[in-house]
């Protein structure tokens, strides 16, 4: 047993470290492609760290980490965020949760260049809102409730397909 808590402990110090030792880019640049192109691991860092960080916590920081990321994904060439109405809808007034929907999308843009396709892409959205929804710090969401359900049911994709909007 001491040693499975050990264990436990220990594989757990890492996340703990890197989320005490999480920094915000500061003064940041983001005018040229080039700017957006060396922030991206920064970019990365801090969807991380808002995936991995209740929405109740560590407040001041949460707000320089959304802006950066809302900053960056709005300008960037490279990622293209679609925002289907059904997002707004689960997230209500919640911005953090559509934050984190941003987020989803825009990690997974950076890791998978080739990939546009529109499911694939609201998937990692939708799972980003759900993490940072299974944190707690947020209201009671209902919606998104319905939707974690379906995600743990394996109906994501399907209730997916018929909230996007191919137009």
């Amino acid at each position: 047993m001491k040693k499975l808590l050990l264990a436990f402990v220990l594989g757990g110090l890492p996340a703990l470290a890197s989320a005490q030792t999480f920094d915000v880019p500061a003064q940041y640049t983001l005018s040229k492609p080039d700017d957006f192109a060396k922030y991206e691991p920064q970019v990365i860092n801090t969807i991380n760290w808002l995936e991995a960080t209740p929405a109740n916590q560590d407040l001041s920081r949460r707000k320089q980490a959304q802006r950066f990321l809302v900053e960056w994904a709005s300008g960037s060439p490279n990622v293209s965020i679609g925002l289907q109405p059904y997002v707004g809808e689960l997230a209500g007034k919640q911005s953090d949760l559509l934050v984190a929907f941003m987020a989803g999308w825009t990690r997974y843009s950076l890791q998978h260049p080739d990939v546009k396709d529109a499911l694939t892409l609201n998937a990692e959205g939708v799972q980003s809102m759900l993490k940072v929804y299974a944190l707690g710090g947020l209201p009671t969401n209902k919606p998104l409730e319905k939707v974690r359900d379906l995600a743990a049911a394996g109906e994501l994709n399907t209730w997916l397909k018929s909230n996007i909007s191919t137009k």
